[in-house]
């Protein structure tokens, strides 16, 4: 490539072949530790992966709210997304996810914030306007399918010709992340079998206690019980148990007359499940 000539400067000379080799080995090797820290298509698979859980999140919600359920089903909803987040931040810093506004992503995030305007102003009709036609429940998730589930789609074609990232070998949980993961079964243990109760009032009392103990465990993210943490550890074994788990709440608070036996035996199989997957082998974060 020729040189633009500065004024009163002389011109560089080129330089070797050896010493311009070097340079595309040295680019290629930063291409290697970039594909061993950033996984992009790891990346661009929980993309797609939220997007999905956050459109039947905003259906499931809409369903609660405009079914005329009790308002401890639209909360327990709710709590359950939240603790889907927080996991999810986890395995998005393992993945090697760079949270950094930088400006060649300012058109991404005000598209994004944009997408997620235009979903939220539609589900508040679907909600509170009982005129909007109940088809409009779907109107948000599929906003939110396209927008940031086609943008996970694009991001994992982009990274087709990565080479696959080193396999991390399991290893057995840490006695803190093991027991983050049983608390996680806990916590959905009990918002089952708080979804099922038909005492709104008892129901919303035990909910804020719950509140208050999510909260806490929030502020406790960077130790290693955090939910940050616990989702880093976690497999594929691990995430089909709270994949499972998040359908039987769903279940549990959306379909009417459930019996409170049929909810407490759900959130108690709940939790056995989360105790049996907390001694199966998750992956070592020292790799």
């Amino acid at each position: 490539m020729d040189q633009k000539p500065v004024q009163g400067q002389e011109a560089l000379a080129p330089p070797s072949a050896e010493l311009a080799q070097s340079y595309l080995d040295e680019a290629d090797a930063v291409v290697h530790r970039r594909g061993r820290v950033v996984d992009r298509r790891g990346l661009a698979w929980l993309q797609i992966a939220n997007a999905v859980i956050t459109a039947v999140y905003l259906v499931a919600m809409a369903a609660a709210l405009r079914g005329g359920q009790q308002v401890g089903a639209s909360q327990v909803i709710l709590f359950g997304f939240i603790l889907w987040g927080q996991l999810a931040g986890g395995i998005a810093q393992r993945n090697g996810m760079q949270w950094r506004l930088t400006r060649s992503r300012w058109l991404l995030w005000v598209s994004g914030a944009v997408l997620t305007v235009a979903a939220f102003v539609v589900f508040g009709f679907v909600v509170w306007d009982p005129r909007f036609p109940a088809i409009g429940m779907w109107i948000p998730a599929a906003l939110v399918l396209l927008g940031y589930g086609g943008y996970g789609v694009v991001q994992l074609a982009r990274a087709a010709g990565d080479g696959r990232p080193p396999r991390s070998h399991p290893a057995p949980l840490t006695r803190g992340v093991r027991w983050g993961t049983i608390g996680v079964g806990v916590a959905l243990g009990v918002l089952a079998m708080l979804g099922s109760s038909s005492d709104g009032t008892l129901t919303s009392a035990l909910l804020l206690l719950v509140v208050l103990v999510l909260f806490a465990w929030f502020t406790a993210a960077r130790t290693e019980m955090g939910l940050p943490a616990v989702g880093a550890s976690w497999r594929w074994p691990h995430l089909a148990a709270f994949a499972v788990a998040a359908s039987v709440l769903s279940l549990v608070v959306l379909v009417d007359e459930i019996p409170v036996l049929v909810g407490v035996l759900s959130g108690s199989g709940i939790i056995a499940l989360f105790i049996a997957v907390s001694f199966v082998p998750g992956r070592d974060l020292r790799e």
